[in-house]
């Protein structure tokens, strides 16, 4: 990614209802000092932005000061792509994305998604829709497979087309549509796709621990790592990479800390971070009717992914399902983790 002004080439990736504005922050918060990861928006539809307010609308919030964070585009009409780029604009990000890897229905019945993998033209249009518009980056995130298995040769001339028709780089979620989240991720795949293209490659799937994001770098020759869903358990990664490559900056106010390592330091860290998050959820969705509710919906949707990561997650989800305000929540997580004993799993299956 140095091509693209980027020394540190891990990222988090996009997630439907967790990378708002408050999970960008906690990132940020543990991340080291100067440096400068890549950290994405939740999945935006081209149909409803241009009509959105970017100062109101709960997913189009971003941080004072935030810089190199990436809106994920969900769409494949200039009609709509053209003023929604030019919208996002003002906020400056970093870049813009393509999404042709969601599985979900809901998305692929307006041929977004992984549905645009099923027309190699089509989707290099799209591309190019939004390169016409964009002054900044633009990226595709994609699936190994637009069905049940992984098809190399098919990716080779997908990734092809989209490399000629202007993309900057390209992200492969290494399974195939039919598997979603679930299964191994296929690596070696990744690497090969990356072998053949002259912009970055980067991989995700199955990415768990800081162990991982770097071997796939120097093992399997992909150009970056996108981390998801192991990083609403370790929203830390970012410091323990920093570390494990001899970067010596630490996050901000934790100068003389090193990054939680044991299970048991992994553990006490998270219900510090989980703390920092209702903070955050209360503070960058303060207004409007129904907020309370709105925040406590991601806390818990967020609790129950990070809960995988602990030998007893599904004790501390609970607590958050049984609170009805950010007030309870807090005192809940905060005698939880006074009184027992939590590891976190260093890797899941």
């Amino acid at each position: 990614m140095k091509s693209l002004g980027l020394s540190f080439p891990f990222m988090i990736a996009p997630m439907v209802g967790i990378s708002h504005v408050a999970f960008r922050d906690l990132i940020r918060t543990y991340t080291p000092q100067g440096v400068d990861a890549l950290r994405f928006t939740e999945m935006l539809s081209t149909r409803k932005l241009p009509s959105e307010r970017l100062h109101s609308t709960r997913e189009l919030k971003v941080s004072s000061g935030e810089t190199h964070f990436v809106p994920q585009l969900l769409g494949n009409e200039e009609s709509f792509i053209a003023p929604s780029v030019k919208k996002l604009m003002e906020i400056s990000p970093w870049g813009f994305d393509i999404n042709m890897g969601c599985p979900q229905s809901h998305v692929l019945r307006h041929n977004w998604g992984v549905r645009l993998m099923g027309d190699i033209n089509y989707a290099a249009d799209v591309v190019r829709m939004v390169k016409r518009h964009s002054p900044v980056p633009v990226s595709v995130k994609l699936r190994g497979g637009a069905d049940k298995d992984l098809d190399l040769n098919y990716l080779k001339d997908f990734t092809s087309a989209l490399e000629s028709a202007g993309a900057d780089w390209l992200t492969i979620h290494a399974r195939p549509k039919a598997a979603k989240h679930e299964g191994p991720a296929n690596w070696d795949i990744v690497g090969e796709v990356a072998a053949v293209r002259k912009i970055p490659v980067v991989a995700n799937g199955d990415i768990q621990t800081a162990e991982d994001a770097i071997r796939i770098i120097k093992n399997y020759g992909c150009g970056g790592a996108m981390i998801a869903r192991a990083a609403t358990a370790r929203p830390w990664i970012f410091w323990q990479i920093a570390e494990d490559l001899g970067i010596d900056a630490k996050p901000d106010g934790r100068e003389s800390d090193r990054a939680p390592r044991t299970p048991k330091e992994e553990a006490q860290e998270f219900y510090r971070a989980f703390l920092r998050l209702i903070d955050l959820v209360e503070f960058y969705f303060a207004e409007g009717d129904g907020i309370e509710e709105y925040g406590l919906q991601k806390l818990r949707f967020y609790a129950a992914t990070a809960a995988r990561w602990f030998m007893f997650g599904h004790s501390f989800w609970r607590l958050t399902t049984k609170s009805k305000s950010f007030g309870e929540m807090r005192e809940r997580i905060s005698h939880y983790a006074s009184t027992t004993e939590q590891e976190m799993i260093y890797r899941i299956s």
